[in-house]
């Protein structure tokens, strides 16, 4: 009998392959994808640091704002042109919402416009208290904000 030539013993094309580690592989890449997707939409608050080694020294005449709690719809707003006081005003209010509102419109009405002459904020404080929450104190720096009052510090209460 003739031996047929090239037609050696022939091989299984099946490969066996451990899957289980790159499953594990797999789901341990898809839990970090997740656990970290939540640190991509963080919100932001974009203030400036009002004093320290980044804010520019000015020569002219400044105007700062002095902002200290007494209570979670209390605030005493102080204006100092290049420190010292000139003018102080109470802003009280029973809710949060009506406290917002009176703080916008002394700040439009008695601070920027002081003494009938438009003037410029260059930087602002802020001194919460403990009855005050983060989202009062958020809040507050939200109305500065929309005053285009950018240099905002907080200072911990003495």
């Amino acid at each position: 009998m003739a031996k047929k030539v090239g037609l050696g013993q022939k091989k299984e094309l099946d490969a066996q392959l451990n899957l289980t580690p790159f499953i594990d592989l797999l789901s341990t890449c898809v839990c970090f994808l997740l656990i970290t997707a939540v640190w991509i939409q963080i919100g932001t608050v974009e203030v400036k640091q009002s004093y320290g080694t980044s804010a520019k020294k000015q020569e002219k005449e400044s105007f700062d704002l002095d902002l200290v709690f007494g209570g979670p719809h209390n605030l005493t707003l102080t204006l100092k042109r290049n420190g010292k006081r000139v003018q102080k005003i109470k802003v009280e209010a029973k809710t949060e919402e009506e406290f917002l509102v009176n703080l916008n419109q002394f700040i439009v009405q008695k601070i920027l416009k002081f003494k009938n002459k438009v003037i410029e904020i260059t930087s602002a404080t802020i001194t919460p208290r403990s009855t005050v929450n983060y989202g009062g104190l958020i809040s507050t720096m939200d109305v500065l904000r929309k005053n285009n009052i950018v240099d905002i510090g907080v200072l911990s209460a003495p």
